[in-house]
């Protein structure tokens, strides 16, 4: 009895081509074509068709995340490309922040980066916010932005910014630490202390 071959269509975009060729050639019982911005995969074992979907679909999703643009020294990539890279979550606000202070442009568009920072470097940058955050807890955020921002800027540890801020106090030491001063005073004093 001669077996059903069923076909299935996918869409892609042409420099995804020499990926989709090689993740596919480690499939038996198919054979698939690529051409301009389509995807046609030949399945002769019906059978497997639900596990071979669910494996194109995920891996054509992975590259779209994966993907970077770059024009004239700007990237372009997914929000979450971010903290998958980095293995953590930060807030996109801090984030920004501490990019910016290292003098990079930052712009987030619905799901989308826009940035001079390659998401390799933002995704570095995100670890080392994560690191600083474990100090912080029961800290307010503009107090919790400021000594992030001032710790990478000068590689320092958060909770001596946190000490000295407090025994300075710039930052009050109720339950919830927080600003006794202006955001750009407390800034430019910790700066200060840290590059002197």
């Amino acid at each position: 009895m001669k077996r059903k071959t069923r076909v299935l269509s996918f869409k892609i975009k042409g420099n995804q081509k020499v990926e989709i060729a090689r993740f596919l050639s480690k499939f038996e019982d198919i054979s698939f074509n690529v051409s301009d911005d389509t995807l046609k995969v030949k399945v002769f074992n019906p059978g497997s068709m639900g596990d071979l979907v669910y494996s194109i679909k995920s891996f054509l999703e992975e590259i779209k995340e994966k993907e970077i643009k770059e024009e004239k020294g700007i990237f372009t990539y997914n929000l979450d490309s971010i903290s998958k890279i980095a293995g953590t979550t930060v807030p996109v606000k801090l984030l920004k922040a501490v990019l910016i202070d290292k003098g990079y442009s930052f712009e987030v568009e619905k799901e989308n980066v826009v940035s001079t920072a390659h998401v390799s470097v933002a995704a570095n940058i995100a670890g080392e916010i994560s690191y600083l955050l474990e100090d912080l807890g029961g800290v307010s955020k503009p107090v919790t932005e400021i000594i992030v921002r001032v710790a990478i800027e000068y590689e320092m540890l958060s909770s001596e910014l946190l000490s000295v801020g407090i025994d300075e106090k710039i930052f009050n030491d109720t339950e919830t630490v927080s600003l006794n001063i202006s955001y750009d005073d407390a800034l430019s004093y910790l700066r200060e202390y840290a590059g002197g």
